[in-house]
């Protein structure tokens, strides 16, 4: 049936423990709130609380104990009129998704301050679909594991916070050669970033070195560079890198470029499920 989990989504949705995950719903629409409750519960196999106040998300999530996963939250509330629900979210330490039907160019640069997970706008026809696959998008970002590499201590940090925030697990090479150590000895490594000027060699060199003996659909690799050598790409292409990012990106341009990647590492992985032919049965003679 549409709509209806899978038993791998529903694996995902349980923590460690094996308990279902929690979502925190803030929103004082009814119908949203009803319309969206379902489609987690449903879809992504998780246990949804919701709230229609500040004053309820407070009693709700008091206390650092309070077992939410993520929370997903309108900017505007009766009681919240400038979004002080997204900051008492991120005053908990509770990962957020904004759910919000205000949006301008102020708005967004004042949510990508906050460092919120992603953002939906309500006034699309696909506002839920968008909002759904954005909480799964982070439920599934925990089984993966990306590889940062560069030599630059500052540099390496800002991107692990980036996946981090996302939910990834991150490992972190310092150079080329730490990062061919860093993957022969975990297999479980699905995607690298790599900076492009490095002391022992250049992550052009180091994409050709993956590539002998990993494939695009086993482990992406995504290039980064903050030259302005607009021939950088195309070299990093050719030596076999999936995707390139200029520095600087904004925030919104890194998410969905990571979201991309691993978007198709799960579809290669359900092909090459889907091809696996099933054990015939031998009818035995009576």
């Amino acid at each position: 049936m549409p709509g209806a989990s899978t038993d791998t989504e529903m694996k995902s949705a349980l923590s460690p423990a094996g308990e279902r995950l929690r979502v925190l719903l803030v929103e004082d629409s009814r119908m949203f709130t009803s319309a969206l409750k379902f489609r987690f519960e449903t879809d992504l196999g998780v246990d949804v609380v919701t709230c229609s106040s500040l004053a309820e998300m407070r009693q709700a999530a008091s206390g650092s104990g309070h077992g939410f996963f993520v929370a997903v939250t309108d900017l505007n509330l009766p009681d919240s009129p400038h979004c002080e629900a997204l900051d008492y979210a991120l005053e908990i330490d509770l990962p957020t998704i904004v759910f919000t039907g205000k949006f301008d160019f102020n708005t967004r640069a004042s949510i990508l301050k906050k460092n919120v997970l992603d953002y939906v706008i309500k006034d699309t026809d696909r506002a839920f679909d968008e909002i759904v696959s954005a909480v799964k998008r982070i439920i599934t970002n925990r089984d993966f594991r990306i590889l940062v590499v560069d030599d630059t201590k500052t540099q390496r940090s800002i991107l692990s916070a980036m996946l981090l925030a996302q939910k990834f697990e991150v490992v972190e090479a310092a150079s080329g050669q730490q990062a061919l150590q860093a993957i022969a000895a975990d297999p479980e490594i699905r995607l690298v970033l790599t900076d492009y000027h490095m002391g022992d060699m250049d992550g052009y060199q180091l994409t050709r070195k993956l590539r002998r003996d990993h494939s695009d659909d086993t482990l992406r690799i995504i290039g980064i560079s903050n030259s302005a050598d607009p021939q950088l790409s195309a070299s990093f292409l050719k030596a076999g890198a999936s995707d390139f990012l200029y520095r600087p990106f904004v925030q919104e341009e890194f998410q969905c470029r990571i979201a991309q990647n691993i978007g198709i590492l799960m579809k290669m992985e359900a092909l090459k499920k889907a091809a696996i032919p099933l054990p015939t049965t031998v009818a035995v003679p009576a």
